[in-house]
């Protein structure tokens, strides 16, 4: 190992893996990018996590082993919170703790960066237990990058895929009070800050399919999927419309809300603020909101006014977008 290759530091949040997580580190062990720093933050764990972690860190020294503290609300987003400010990688990899990493992933990314000096990298993710093999599409070109690509249009990409400069996201956390679509959430903030980004067009993470994780349980359960998607978008745009300053997002997120409480039988409470809001960016069209709301109630279809609300945006509202 050279003294001037960067330290990667790869923050991984776990709650109650110790059944899946040996195999996520093994991936890293076996990692042919030697200089790094795995760093796992229990979120609270129950079952033989600890005494798992202590068998790996017994064994190499880069791996350590932290309980995220109270100062951090409980959940994944406190415990990555919490493992990027005890980290000091020039580099950080926010992982998952059933995935796995390809034995190139860290060398590839870290060349990439070093080669082109760009603040992150992006690669590309697929399961390997899943039948739809690809998690996102991931046909676009790093010219096309930017905040309302991202956060409107088609490009997506996961943290998983993410290597960042730790010095570009260091007035940057995960929000704590989002309960999902934290990643698309930390993603956005990051693309307005920066779109300097190298793109590696390769798989390096083999991401794991559960049913009972937070993506699985939506992808097998429309009504619990929609609940997810009105508040990843209502607390998305409530945290970054004065920043964003787009009234092409304001509008792509309002819409994606009104979609899911359509489709849930407007059986979910509106938030106090939300009319407001549908008024203050639909000031000439607001009204086919009630207009749906009443169609829906009486004949059973709202999707005519939807369109209208719509009325030609040239972005997709999806039934079924897959925000992580």
């Amino acid at each position: 190992m050279l003294e001037k290759e960067p330290l990667v530091s790869i923050i991984i949040p776990t709650f109650n893996r110790a059944h899946l997580i040996g195999e996520t580190l093994d991936s890293v062990l076996a990692q042919t990018y030697l200089n790094w720093e795995c760093m796992v933050v229990d979120d609270g764990s129950t079952d033989g996590t600890a005494a798992l972690l202590e068998r790996y860190i017994s064994q190499d020294a880069r791996f350590q082993y932290h309980k995220r503290p109270d100062t951090h609300l409980p959940g994944g987003n406190g415990a990555r919170n919490y493992g990027f400010k005890v980290s000091k990688g020039k580099y950080i990899n926010w992982f998952d703790s059933d995935d796995l990493m390809v034995p190139e992933k860290l060398q590839k990314e870290v060349m990439a960066l070093c080669s082109t000096r760009a603040d992150f990298s992006v690669s590309k993710s697929k399961y390997f237990n899943h039948k739809n093999n690809s998690f996102f599409n991931y046909d676009f070109r790093v010219s096309q990058v930017s905040f309302e690509s991202f956060a409107v249009d088609y490009i997506r990409w996961i943290t998983s895929d993410l290597v960042v400069k730790s010095d570009v996201v260091k007035d940057i956390c995960f929000n704590e009070t989002l309960l999902t679509g934290q990643e698309y959430n930390f993603n956005c903030k990051l693309l307005l800050k920066t779109t300097d980004l190298v793109y590696v067009e390769e798989f390096l993470t083999k991401k794991r399919f559960l049913s009972d994780s937070k993506q699985g349980k939506r992808d097998l359960d429309r009504l619990h999927h929609h609940r997810k998607l009105f508040d990843t978008h209502w607390l998305n745009y409530l945290d970054l419309k004065d920043k964003a300053k787009s009234d092409k997002f304001n509008r792509f997120s309002l819409l994606q809300c009104v979609l899911s409480y359509f489709e849930l039988k407007q059986n979910i409470n509106l938030p106090s603020q939300f009319i407001k809001e549908l008024k203050d960016v639909f000031p000439k069209r607001y009204y086919y909101f009630y207009l749906a709301k009443i169609s829906q109630k009486f004949f059973g279809r709202y999707y005519k006014f939807y369109l209208r609300l719509k009325n030609n945006e040239v972005f997709k509202t999806y039934r079924f977008s897959n925000i992580t």
